[in-house]
């Protein structure tokens, strides 16, 4: 099955679409570990271009969900890695699957061949960023659908099914009978009538038309299970869960039943942890790659999801409040993740917390200073 095949299919193309442009939104940074915790690197080439523009004409977002797309439709995502003279890397390009093969030389060495514009280009794995979304003994990867081509291929059947009942064809099954009189009625007659009876009341366009006949004929229906004894509906409602569970979609999110969450934090929750978190820590472990040699013991490229874990406005001030008070966030920090400009006092970027608040294993000083009194 080709992709556009595969995208006609409203439940495969929606599921695409949900996980593709999910992972596109949440932002793509690159962290360094150190004594006080972790924190954003922006100074190194690589973070300059997850946060700004992998390459001339990507946006970050476009560059994400291209990714995401290839492994869910082609199983394999190619990234061409053009590299600065000190060997960081200067731009970062998705290629497409369908062009590049993966090769390995008599060194049991693995290499690409990329085609474009009659020119094929041979490229090292320094060159060619692979990611596969599940590989299974062999180099190149599969996609969720090719673990699943039969429930792929009953979703397509089906549509291809209600299209022809609905546009092709004369809805009602006839049973026409030639009378006694007509003597000379041939095979070629019969094949005649039903072309002119398709031509003249078949499709849409001629629905509800009366139906004409002559030379004596008479039509009725015949008894044959329709749609409701096929249960089409059911059969699609049942491909579409199917569909749903080969790329772990909620079904909430197709609109097929109701959120069993009682809030939109809850439910992004879920989706996060079930759907989305694999193909995250996937990406993530293949551009810790891209990271230079010197960097890779202290820093590594991670997604920030909090922009998805957003709660509604009251939540989120209570558990600022909660944080104020239990010296987890500064002031500062508070006024940064709600995108407010920061107080330029000193209190602003100091931990605070409330008197009361002592050690479990301490002991009270100020008590001991009055009993010696």
């Amino acid at each position: 099955m080709t992709t556009a095949q595969l995208l006609a299919n409203s439940t495969v193309n929606a599921c695409v679409n949900i996980i593709a442009d999910a992972v596109a939104c949440l932002s793509l940074n690159v962290y360094k570990k150190g004594e006080n915790g972790r924190e954003k690197v922006q100074d190194i080439s690589l973070a300059k271009l997850l946060k700004n523009s992998p390459n001339y004409d990507d946006t970050p977002y476009s560059f994400k969900q291209q990714i995401m797309l290839h492994l869910l439709l082609k199983g394999n995502a190619f990234i061409f890695i053009e590299r600065n003279w000190d060997y960081t890397v200067r731009s970062l390009t998705v290629l497409d699957p369908d062009y590049v093969e993966i090769c390995r030389d008599d060194d049991k060495e693995v290499y690409y061949k990329f085609s474009v514009d009659g020119h094929t280009y041979k490229c090292n794995s320094e060159t060619i960023l692979h990611i596969p979304a599940i590989r299974y003994n062999r180099l190149r990867g599969l996609s969720p659908l090719e673990y699943s081509t039969n429930c792929a291929r009953i979703g397509l059947d089906l549509d291809e099914y209600t299209q022809k009942y609905f546009d092709g064809g004369i809805h009602s099954k006839l049973l026409v009978n030639v009378p006694v009189e007509q003597k000379n009625w041939s095979k070629e007659d019969s094949q005649k009538l039903t072309e002119q009876l398709l031509a003249s009341y078949g499709g849409k366009e001629n629905a509800n038309k009366p139906l004409i006949l002559s030379k004596g004929l008479t039509a009725s229906p015949i008894n044959i299970n329709g749609n409701t004894d096929s249960q089409l509906v059911e059969n699609r409602k049942f491909s579409e869960k199917e569909i749903a569970k080969i790329f772990r979609v909620p079904l909430f999110m197709l609109g097929s039943e109701n959120s069993k969450f009682t809030n939109q934090e809850q439910s992004n929750t879920y989706f996060l942890q079930h759907t989305l978190t694999p193909w995250l820590v996937k990406i993530q472990e293949y551009f810790n790659r891209l990271l230079p040699y010197d960097l890779k013991e202290t820093c590594y490229v991670e997604f920030d999801t909090d922009t998805m874990l957003r709660a509604d406005y009251n939540t989120r001030m209570n558990n600022y409040v909660k944080g104020l008070q239990s010296g987890i966030y500064t002031l500062n920090q508070v006024l940064e993740m709600e995108n407010l400009p920061k107080v330029k006092e000193a209190y602003a970027d100091k931990h605070i917390m409330l008197e009361n608040y002592k050690a479990m294993d301490g002991e009270d000083k100020n008590k001991d200073d009055d009993t010696e009194k």
